[in-house]
């Protein structure tokens, strides 16, 4: 009798923190979306063929957050090079009208592998595809992408359930500065001296029991360890793919940081498979050394805000510059002078403008997360961790809308690629003017102010 009621007062006690702590329901889905044809291949200039293969499938994932109040955030990872503001908007807008969410809430993650179909509008301009591959490109996007990315979401709201958070963090070390320090500029090469985020922060996806369901992780790192023709999610997809193995039955989707500016070292070469799988056993090392750290519970309620910010760009080179540009023999600078050119024709004039999307999700007091679209420098997620200390504060680059790669002022100011010449590959008209940062960042301000009141 005794030992009965000591177990009755154990279970009376358990009972509430139990349902206290399962404040969320989420769902999870996966779906392969690799193309079921060999189509062109994302990320490289030099590219002269489709893939001819494939190291493993490439996947999306979706997670679903729900607090008591019914608010969510819908989370999709995508091993994919690029996404581009018109398909993440008829994604969101489908799934709204079939399962009844806020579009607004949808947020579209891509890993930026470069072994992934080329889905960016640039290649229409650069790439200079035959009539038959880009035809084989569009197919996909329209009839195997984007309904796969909705059915999925659809997928995850319908497996919500009780869970509990947690997040933790942990470090991987292969990603480095790749803006190497030269006389006359900057070259891509690895700078040991330069601004790095080795950060891995993990989330884990829990029944109310306990058991682990889902792992969602990130990191700020290009993935381009691999330049080869065959299709695969780099080490972000070694990395998900070793995770799963290690704890069967969950579904893990890698979140691609502010990587814009950091490489993998070792890549490329003949080992460049062997690198990659390395970099992603490293990255799923780090996973595991989260998973078994001190792990914070996330409460809630969860917030979420979205904004679009206008980021101001340099006047056009003069036209008469342009068209002398654009008469010469075929490269990159001619053919955005072309192109330039051809929009001046069309339309009179050219809008010195650039849409930058921006979101903000709060959970409860302990995370916050925020998500810049462009291929964003790592500056932009050192600025949000210090400007919002307090939680832990988790910083997504490459969101919703890859239009160009994303510097902070810093960066443009020292020029190079990523801060200056990188545009001549982009539709984006001109390079940035030095008030990009601080539109980036009051924006984000006034998001993060909006989902902590």
């Amino acid at each position: 009798m005794r030992a009965g009621l000591i177990g009755l007062c154990l279970l009376v006690c358990w009972l509430p923190a139990l349902c206290h702590s399962a404040e969320w329901r989420v769902g999870l889905a996966q779906e392969i979306i690799t193309p079921t044809e060999m189509v062109w291949l994302s990320g490289y200039g030099g590219r002269n063929k489709p893939a001819e293969g494939k190291v493993h499938d490439l996947w999306a994932k979706a997670v679903v957050f729900e607090d008591a109040h019914q608010q969510q955030f819908i989370l999709i990872t995508c091993d994919l090079g690029s996404m581009y503001q018109e398909l993440r908007d008829a994604v969101a807008k489908q799934a709204a009208k079939e399962f009844g969410i806020d579009p607004d809430v949808v947020l579209i993650n891509i890993s930026h592998t470069h072994c992934a179909p080329e889905i960016a509008k640039e290649r229409i301009v650069f790439h200079r595809l035959s009539d038959a591959e880009e035809a084989k490109l569009q197919k996909y996007i329209d009839t195997e992408l984007q309904p796969t990315l909705v059915r999925m979401i659809g997928r995850a709201l319908a497996d919500r359930q009780l869970a509990v958070l947690t997040f933790s963090q942990s470090s991987a070390e292969f990603a480095k500065n790749r803006r190497f320090p030269m006389d006359g500029g900057f070259v891509n090469q690895p700078y040991a001296e330069g601004v790095t985020d080795h950060d891995v922060p993990v989330l884990q996806v829990k029944t109310p029991e306990g058991q682990l369901r889902g792992i969602f992780f990130g990191y700020a790192c290009h993935n381009t360890t691999l330049s080869f023709y065959q299709f695969c999610g780099d080490y972000a997809g070694f990395a998900q793919e070793l995770i799963q193995q290690r704890h069967p039955g969950i579904i893990a989707g890698f979140v691609m940081g502010c990587g814009g500016d950091q490489n993998p070292y070792p890549r490329h070469g003949e080992e460049g498979l062997k690198h990659c799988r390395q970099h992603g056993t490293d990255l799923a090392d780090a996973v595991d050394r989260a998973l078994i750290g001190e792990a914070k519970v996330i409460h809630g309620p969860l917030k979420v805000a979205r904004e679009t910010v206008t980021l101001e760009l340099e006047p056009l080179p003069p036209v008469a510059e342009l068209a002398v540009v654009a008469a010469q023999t075929d490269s990159y600078p001619q053919r955005k002078a072309a192109y330039l050119m051809r929009q001046l024709q069309e339309h009179g004039t050219i809008e010195l403008k650039q849409s930058c999307p921006l979101l903000a999700a709060k959970l409860g007091q302990e995370l916050l997360f925020v998500a810049i679209s462009g291929e964003t420098v790592v500056d932009y997620s050192r600025f949000a961790k210090a400007d919002f200390a307090g939680p832990a504060v988790w910083v997504a680059g490459y969101n919703d809308d890859v239009f160009a790669y994303l510097p902070s002022q810093r960066v443009l100011l020292e020029g190079g690629y990523e801060g200056r010449s990188g545009i001549v590959h982009q539709l984006t008209p001109t390079p940035f003017l030095p008030s990009v940062e601080d539109r980036v960042r009051g924006g984000v301000k006034r998001l993060v102010e909006q989902v902590s009141r």
